[in-house]
């Protein structure tokens, strides 16, 4: 969910429009085939700024075919051809790529990569000892390297390959993990266990880690060691579905031996990529570099449902909901990853109106895992976005139910369910809610939002709704929602010409949204600068308020200016609701596939 949620039904929004690419083709002089080769190009930098990446592989294959010197075009062909998953057709582009420029990081990825995925270690070996020093960054490089030379049978090289990473933090743990990765191959218990424990370090162990050492602990018949090895990741990843099969799997008599997590170079290669590629995705900007390296891994490992699940979520952050809820649906039954990927796939689904085939996918799933908490959390976050919020706060009950102990992270809970109960009129029980929310983050930018807002358009505890939204402003000071709020609670208090100045951020901050513009003509207003607040009301009419019963407020503010809007509302109303506004306040509410994911 976006910031742009905490004000009422502003949800769509939230969501960029393309004015930039509509301007770029509305400014051509003419027409232009997209079967040109400008015409090709246009048409692959549109799907481009669209994330449709099947689409631009395409497009910029055929404006390639018509300008096949072009290095530029040669580029984006391999890009969009590896982001689109369609690893093998970007390798002869690739090889035209560097023979024009041999220093192409992608392009000499991708070929060495190919040479991997065939088994030709002697090729990809050369390929790095020539370009390696220019054409990668040093911890794909060593990496590559370390995994090239275990797959040509030089265990010893490919240690010190990954023993170059030991430099910084980052770099050395990538290092450490796939060394006992190689380690664990060749089945050398004591070595295998010596690098792992090196590499895991006085730190928790990760998911990850956890889950490769501990496959290799149960397939030396230490499955006692296992199981403590993941009790110890569920303390920071309780509700973790691989982490809990692994569990069951450790302490349950009998059970089949997993295999390793990285069983060959190959899928040392992959997994390579495949923790790259979550680096990336964690990082401001990284989303389409962490595309193509995931793609990279599944080309190498087919079969790694990690990956799939990771290049769901990209395409998620990329809000490509139709594909996303594709590859969510290719994995398997089998996989302790089935579980989250189908709450992805009714997530996805819910985001292009396909509720009634999201529920079922739940519906589905409740059926083999009654008790598994994720499950009404999921319910509960698409009910809501689709405004069914008494259905919503049904499923949100019965996942409070499932959690009988409820800890800090489950506060979003408690704020979901308290956003339902306050949008199907029960304030009592929301507001409840909504202190619960607190006690487990006290400062929680939305829930202070939330709370304090909803006092200040019942008109009560308006000196403590200010300060609950000042130290939401303080922990969130570019959000325009959060300073609007701010400018409102200061208004109400009298306090005018500080809320024109609050006012002026927030639509500094958020120009376009009506309520914002509405609300700043209304200080300008108090403070006799009726000139500058028309002008803001009909900013406001011109961005389509679509809050019920603002554009009808606005035209009669135009018409007899706010005084007399005020004082015809006030007759309207009973006393005790005298302080109620035009407007209900619609928070930021998490959607998450499980509480422990949001940490607030």
């Amino acid at each position: 969910m976006t910031s742009a949620e905490q004000k009422p039904r502003r949800a769509a929004r939230a969501f960029a429009t393309l004015t930039a690419v509509a301007a770029l083709f509305a400014a051509l002089p003419a027409p232009v085939s997209a079967d040109s080769a400008t015409g090709s190009y246009l048409a692959a930098r549109h799907a481009s700024n669209l994330n449709d990446y099947e689409f631009a592989a395409t497009y910029f294959t055929r404006a390639l075919a018509r300008d096949s010197s072009n290095t530029d075009l040669m580029e984006q062909a391999v890009l969009y051809k590896v982001a689109a998953g369609r690893v093998r057709e970007a390798v002869p582009i690739a090889r035209q790529l560097v023979n024009k420029d041999a220093d192409h990081r992608i392009a000499q990825l991708v070929l060495v990569v190919d040479h991997l995925r065939q088994d030709d270690f002697e090729k990809a070996a050369a390929r790095l000892e020539t370009f390696g020093t220019e054409s990668f960054n040093v911890i794909t490089a060593q990496l590559l390297k370390g995994w090239t030379e275990q797959g040509r049978g030089d265990s010893e090289a490919a240690q010190a390959a990954f023993a170059e990473l030991s430099g910084q933090s980052l770099f050395g743990y990538f290092g450490r993990y796939h060394a006992a990765l190689a380690k664990a191959i060749e089945g050398d218990a004591k070595a295998t266990d010596a690098a792992f424990k090196a590499a895991i370090g006085e730190e928790q162990p990760s998911v990850r880690m956890a889950e490769a050492y501990g496959r290799f602990l149960e397939r030396d018949g230490r499955g006692d060691e296992a199981a403590e090895l993941y009790g110890q990741a569920m303390t920071v990843a309780p509700t973790d579905p691989v982490l809990s099969a692994a569990m069951d799997r450790a302490t349950s008599s009998g059970a089949e031996k997993p295999p390793l997590l990285v069983s060959d170079a190959q899928e040392g290669v992959a997994e390579a990529m495949f923790g790259m590629a979550g680096a990336f995705a964690r990082e401001d900007g990284g989303v389409r570099l962490s595309l193509v390296y995931v793609q990279l891994a599944l080309a190498l490992n087919p079969k790694m449902e990690a990956s799939r699940v990771l290049l769901g979520n990209v395409m998620e952050a990329q809000q490509r909901w139709e594909p996303a809820a594709e590859t969510y649906g290719m994995v398997s039954k089998d996989s302790p990853y089935y579980r989250i990927a189908q709450i992805g796939r009714a997530d996805a689904l819910g985001r292009i109106d396909k509720i009634d085939e999201a529920l079922q996918t739940l519906n589905d799933l409740e059926k083999d895992f009654p008790d598994e908490v994720s499950l009404p959390i999921a319910r509960g976050d698409l009910l809501r976005r689709v405004e069914r919020y008494e259905e919503a706060g049904i499923a949100y009950d019965r996942a409070i139910e499932l959690t009988p102990n409820p800890e800090a992270r489950h506060w979003s809970l408690f704020y979901a369910r308290g956003v339902c109960r306050e949008r199907t009129g029960d304030w009592d029980a929301a507001e409840a809610d909504l202190k619960k929310a607190l006690e487990f983050r006290p400062n929680q930018a939305h829930v202070l939002n939330y709370l304090g807002y909803s006092w200040i358009e019942q008109g009560k505890n308006l000196e403590e709704a200010r300060g609950m939204i000042e130290r939401a402003v303080a922990v969130r000071p570019d959000d325009g929602y959060i300073a609007d709020s701010l400018g409102w609670v200061q208004y109400r208090l009298g306090d005018f010409e500080q809320a024109v100045q609050t006012m002026q951020r927030a639509v500094e901050l958020n120009p376009t949204d009506p309520v914002i513009n509405d609300h700043y003509g209304d200080t300008l207003w108090a403070v006799g600068r009726k000139l500058e607040a028309r002008f803001q009301w009909k900013r406001a009419l011109s961005f389509d308020p679509d809050e019920e019963g603002l554009r009808e407020r606005i035209l009669a503010k135009l018409a007899d200016g706010l005084d007399v809007v005020l004082e015809a509302e006030k007759k309207a109303l009973p006393d005790e609701a005298e302080g109620v506004a035009e407007r209900d306040p619609e928070p930021e509410v998490p959607v998450v596939k499980d509480p422990a994911d949001k940490d607030g």
